[in-house]
């Protein structure tokens, strides 16, 4: 003889010890993509500052764009 239960899978029935390891999980999964992020704007910057002023002008920059355009990428024309 099988006994099933119809408790309900909301947050009041899940241990307090599962809810603070997902919440680290969550907390090491935005710090580690925030300093992924990071990595890939200073090596844009290091690509982007060892190009001529030609060359940034042909991508249509100006060498004092690098770090607005690389802080604010959203706001790019």
């Amino acid at each position: 003889m099988t006994m099933t239960t119809n408790i309900p899978n909301s947050a009041d029935t899940v241990p307090i010890g599962r809810k603070i390891a997902a919440y680290l999980g969550d907390c090491i999964n935005n710090w580690l993509a925030a300093w992924i992020a990071r990595q890939e704007r200073e090596a844009a910057r290091k690509v982007l500052l060892s190009f001529s002023d030609r060359q940034l002008r042909d991508i249509g920059i100006f060498r004092s764009q690098v770090e607005y355009i690389l802080n604010n990428p959203q706001k790019r024309d």
